[in-house]
This record gives C-alpha cells, structure tokens and sequence, in this order.
C-alpha cells in the first residue's frame, strides 16, 4: 500500500502540475503514457515494437497540429469505438481461447484502441469551448476516486467476485460501494464548484461505468497472454497499461459528453 500510495501521488502530481503550468507537457507526457502502455503490449505478446513506436509519434504530432480541430476529433471517436466494438466482439466470444495476438492484431490495438483513447487528453485539455483543464482534472479525479473506492469496499466486504475467470479480486460489493462513493464525491464537487448537478452526476456515471469497462478489457487482454501484470515499471501499481486502462476509454466518452452538452 505505501508503494501504491506513493507511486500514485508521483503520478497525480506530474498530471496536474503540467496540466495546468506546462500545457505542452502534458501534451508529451500523454504520448509517453500511450507509448510506455503499447510497448508493454508488444512485449506481453512478444512482438518487435519498432515500427509502432513511429507511428505514434507521427499520430500523436497530428493531434497536436490538429489540437482544436472538432471534426479531426469527432471522426477519431468514430473509429476508436467501430474499433472498441471489434474488440469486445473477438475478447469476449466464443473462440476467445483460440484467439491470436498477431502483429496485426497488437498493432491494431496499440494505434486504434490505445493511443487513440488516450489522445483525447488532449483534445479535452486543449478545448476552447470549456475550461479543459479543470474538465480533465474532474474525468482524473473521479475515476481515481471508483478506482480507489471500490478497491477498498472490495477489500473491506467484497465477497461476489463479478468476473472470476478475468478479473478473480473484483467484486460486486466493490464495484456497487465505488459507483455510489463517487457519484457522491462527484456531488459535492458539483456544489464547491457550483456546477450543473445533473451535468456532475452524468458524467460520473459515464466514467464510472466505462472505467470499469476498460480495466476489463486490459484484465481479459492480460489473462489470453498469461500475464498477471503489463509490467513491473510502477510499484504497486504494475505497469503503465494497468495505470493507464481505466481512461483509455473513459476520457473519449468523457469528450463525447462535454461536446453534446457545450
């Protein structure tokens, strides 16, 4: 738990020191977390990363430039979830024990699933429509708070583990105690912040449910590949694809939302 804590705050501390100080470094630190999460991918199922590594860094150059451009966005959604929903059909079907992490297949997760999910950090921290870094400290905020809710509710009374062949120390109380926890905690930074209640309590619920959604798919991932964790990289916390799998798919929702609403 003391590594856990203290990796955890070296983590928060670089997010919003840059996020609010040093725009254009957040922008770099959320290509490394998409980089060091890809190749922890390739190197769970052993393939070479080399080629992979340029096309991020010509991907993640382009939402630079493209920044504040909403169709470049809006059409980035459109293929990360016709791709999400590829990907939910062969990790969770029938064959699944037959399925094969080809190098297209990795490549295709790493460059559709990955690093376009965690682009939208910056398309949400670089909004002009809305203050992004404060909407992006709140989408960090509140899945921190269910990933930590529930992890101890789970510690405390969890007994019905929800899905014992993926994800076998996930229970329902945990899951159940961490949604209320948060929509709470999300309430009450509605009224500090004086901020729309239903507007709060929608969005948590969205991060909330997706959250869980992608710490699933990173688990179901990880158990094909008879892998335990991505990697060693982060102490208590394993690697940067388990710190980062929550948000892969919640900040474009996150995006998604704040666009329908402003």
């Amino acid at each position: 738990m003391p590594k856990r804590i203290g990796t955890g705050l070296i983590y928060a501390f670089s997010l919003f020191a840059s996020l609010f100080f040093v725009p254009n470094l957040f922008i770099f630190i959320a290509f490394i977390l998409a980089l060091a999460a890809v190749l922890e991918l390739h190197h769970m199922s052993e393939k070479t990363p080399i080629l992979i590594i340029l096309c991020l860094s010509l991907y993640f150059g382009s939402c630079f430039f493209f920044r504040n451009n909403e169709n470049f966005a809006l059409s980035l959604i459109l293929v990360f979830f016709s791709f999400f929903t590829f990907l939910l059909l062969i990790l969770f079907s029938r064959n699944q024990q037959t399925l094969k992490f080809t190098l297209p297949l990795v490549t295709s997760i790493s460059l559709f699933y990955i690093s376009i999910g965690m682009s939208f950090l910056i398309f949400i921290a670089q909004n002009q429509k809305y203050e992004g870094s404060i909407m992006l400290s709140f989408v960090f905020l509140i899945q921190w708070s269910n990933d930590s809710f529930s992890y101890l509710i789970g510690k405390w009374i969890g007994k019905k583990i929800v899905f014992p062949a993926i994800s076998p120390k996930k229970t329902l109380e945990g899951y159940i105690g961490g949604l209320i926890c948060t929509l709470l905690f999300a309430l009450f930074i509605g009224y500090v912040v004086e901020i729309d209640y239903f507007q709060v309590m929608t969005l948590a619920f969205l991060i909330c449910i997706s959250g869980n959604t992608g710490d699933l798919i990173e688990s179901k991932i990880k158990r094909l590949l008879d892998k335990k964790d991505s990697s060693q990289l982060l102490p208590g916390h394993g690697g940067f694809f388990d710190r980062i799998d929550s948000i892969i798919l919640s900040v474009p929702i996150s995006y998604l939302f704040l666009y329908l609403i402003y």
